[in-house]
């Protein structure tokens, strides 16, 4: 069975609780009137044992044995309020001087029971009271006189008594665990609303909740929330903001990389047409020109693919092509830097790799133009992707300094920010990939590791 939440297990303590007190005290309450029934038949018994003793004591003294049996039948023949069944007398040495009997069948005369001066014994089976005295304190040697008298009456008395106060006790004891319920729950009310706000906020962003509660402990504890809440949105809206200008950047340098990308080939393709306008009428010429021309144009064609697989990927997956297009794209900001880049690619072959291609071309190529800028004029970026069993490798090493405190917290999602070209968004993608990114220090440069996972169905197939 599902655990009960936390929210709805501590009010049911208070109920299972406030039930186990009121079971102890209607228990206390059963043992009270079963030792203040105890008490009633005991006094009762005495108090008959007394008239009956005074009456037979003469012939008890006497020892005439007709007389004591003639005064136990007028007491069996009159009885007012108590019903004797039994009446006895027992010498000292547990011998019968006299019994007699209302019916036919009766218990025995609990002989052994009879050591002490004075007692009662309760039989419940046969709802009867055995009870016993001496004749005469003063001479024990006398005997005892005996009694077993009817207390079915009382017994069903005690009874309906003790059924109508459990059932008293436990009407009581259930409305009272409702009630301590509804309390629990009520005091609780601004704790469960503060647990639910928070299990929304892990879908959603934390809204501020509305503080109607006096006490003041609960009134901090929900403006702490507010504040919480307030400060991880104005968070979101900063890092937004710096996403926004930090896209705008690198879009800004992108335009002026192909911008620059494109102009050389048209430059190209101008001094061809005008060569052609001049010379030709010459065949070497007009072969030469010709051939510049279509190479001019597959560059440009080039250029116009890798940039739309990047900036409109859709739901392309990733593919060889995509990553080895990242050298056309930085060539013209490593051609003005004279930094040289090589890329390698291992474990890709034609298919596609279940990854998304526009986000992780973005990544390293934010990551390849940052290296780029990092290493010193005649430096070298080295560019490795890998593809395993369970996901993708890239690494990306340059020839510079080391990254910036602010670049790395950046890269690490502290800060959306950072010194380089589109940090804060490398980290974004890398995290919406449920990818991990790790930055190292080398002799002469940095390395930065990025690994993104296939997605569990690949991984499993």
């Amino acid at each position: 069975m599902p655990r009960l939440p936390l929210t709805a297990r501590i009010p049911l303590a208070v109920s299972l609780l406030f039930l186990v007190i009121s079971a102890a005290l209607i228990s206390l309450a059963l043992h009270g009137l079963s030792r203040q029934f105890d008490r009633q038949v005991s006094n009762l018994g005495q108090v008959y044992l007394d008239g009956l003793a005074a009456a037979i004591l003469p012939a008890v003294r006497a020892n005439d044995g007709a007389q004591m049996t003639e005064v136990l039948n007028r007491a069996l023949d009159t009885h007012l309020g108590v019903v004797d069944r039994t009446l006895a007398v027992v010498t000292a040495d547990q011998g019968l001087l006299a019994h007699v009997a209302r019916y036919p069948e009766v218990e025995p005369v609990p002989l052994t029971v009879l050591s002490e001066a004075s007692g009662n014994l309760v039989n419940l089976r046969s709802a009867g009271v055995w009870t016993w005295r001496l004749l005469d304190s003063e001479q024990p040697r006398l005997g005892t006189l005996v009694a077993n008298l009817d207390v079915s009456e009382f017994l069903q008395q005690r009874r309906e008594l003790a059924l109508e106060l459990g059932l008293v006790g436990l009407a009581i004891s259930l409305s009272g665990a409702l009630l301590c319920y509804g309390m629990a729950r009520r005091l609780q009310r601004p704790i469960i609303s503060l647990t639910e706000a928070l299990r929304g906020a892990r879908a959603h962003a934390p809204r501020p909740m509305q503080v109607r509660t006096r006490d003041p402990e609960l009134r901090e504890l929900l403006a702490a929330y507010n504040w919480m809440a307030a400060s991880v949105r104005e968070r979101e809206a900063f890092a937004q903001r710096h996403a926004a200008i930090e896209r705008e950047a690198m879009l800004g340098r992108m335009s002026a990389a192909l911008a620059h990308e494109v102009r050389n080939p048209l430059g190209g393709l101008r001094t061809a047409v005008q060569t052609l306008r001049q010379f030709g009428d010459r065949v070497e010429v007009r072969r030469e020109s010709l051939g510049f021309i279509d190479r001019a144009v597959d560059a440009l064609q080039a250029v116009v693919d890798a940039s739309l697989r990047t900036f409109r990927p859709g739901a392309a997956l990733l593919r060889r092509a995509d990553i080895e297009d990242i050298r056309l794209l930085v060539g013209s900001q490593a051609g003005k830097a004279e930094v040289r880049v090589t890329l390698t690619c291992a474990g890709m072959d034609d298919e596609a790799l279940a990854l998304p291609a526009g986000p992780v071309r973005q990544v390293l190529l934010n990551l390849v133009l940052n290296a780029v800028q990092a290493s010193p004029r005649g430096g070298e970026v080295r560019v490795a992707a890998r593809a395993a069993g369970r996901g993708l490798t890239l690494h990306v090493i340059d020839s510079g300094a080391g990254l910036p405190p602010q670049a790395r917290a950046a890269l690490a999602g502290e800060e959306p920010g950072g010194d380089g070209m589109g940090l804060g968004i490398v980290a974004g993608l890398v995290r919406g990939m449920r990818g991990r990114l790790r930055v190292g220090v080398m002799r002469g440069g940095a390395r930065i590791t990025v690994r993104i996972p296939l997605p569990e169905q690949e991984v499993t197939r």
